[in-house]
């Protein structure tokens, strides 16, 4: 059974966060191929609208698996980014949140509008009683963005994978 079907919409007062369509490859590869979006983010770099067809699969098969969860964020029927929980644990009480968001919209709030309604998600519908956000040691706009909703460095904590990486974690009842 999928916990996201129907795919939930999440609406704020400016955007919606809907499910991901195929009709989005070129609007995704533009986003994630972006030099500033991709500044503090280590992956590897679309080249191709196939590379972003590959991903909407691996999206799809996460959500119909119950492993994460990607919403396109989008703002006047335009796509300027996107939001997400996964990694969740064995019950559903932990998960990670990941965004990115197209130069363009940066600096107008859109960000702390679509996290603030998917920390409202996790933590109501799902139910999660953790939400970690994994930055760039050097991106201050996202530790800012996370610091203002309560965010709270856990420097006990390592990403492995990334060692500029640094943690933030917010509770439930930290909120």
């Amino acid at each position: 059974m999928s916990l996201f079907s129907p795919f939930p919409i999440l609406h704020t007062q400016r955007l919606v966060l809907r499910k991901l369509i195929d009709s989005d490859k070129e609007t995704l590869f533009k986003i994630r191929s972006n030099a500033i979006v991709n500044k503090f983010i280590d992956r590897q770099v679309p080249k191709s609208i196939s590379e972003i067809e590959d991903f909407i699969k691996l999206i799809e098969k996460l959500v119909s698996k119950n492993e994460g969860i990607y919403w396109l964020i989008e703002h006047n029927n335009k796509v300027i980014g996107s939001i997400g929980l996964r990694h969740f644990n064995d019950d559903f009480s932990y998960a990670e949140v990941g965004y990115e968001l197209h130069p363009d919209a940066h600096g107008k709030g859109f960000m702390s509008e679509a996290l603030k309604k998917v920390l409202q998600f996790g933590f109501n519908s799902l139910n999660l009683n953790e939400i970690e956000a994994y930055t760039h040691k050097h991106n201050k706009d996202s530790i800012n963005l996370l610091k203002r909703f309560n965010f709270q460095l856990r420097p006990d904590k390592k990403d492995n994978d990334f060692e500029n990486n640094v943690i933030f974690g917010l509770l439930k009842n930290e909120q």
